[in-house]
């Protein structure tokens, strides 16, 4: 199972249809965490941590592409 975190208060809106759209994907589970320890980058752009490993994106859309990208999807 591949884990997909967030941080609840990054681009929080923004990022809900993102959430909601890995989510029903088979072998992904969303999660939120408080802290991913990405501070500065959460104030500047929108970025999920894939199985660890830092993935972001211009906008919301962008980043689920490149999510997608990241789990070959």
């Amino acid at each position: 199972m591949t884990v997909v975190k967030f941080c609840p208060c990054n681009f929080e809106e923004e990022l809900e249809a993102v959430k909601d759209s890995l989510a029903v994907l088979p072998n992904i589970e969303v999660t939120e965490e408080r802290c991913l320890l990405y501070c500065g980058q959460c104030l500047v752009e929108p970025f999920a941590v894939v199985d660890g490993e830092n993935v972001s994106g211009k906008s919301a859309d962008h980043l689920l592409l490149a999510v997608k990208k990241k789990l070959h999807i």
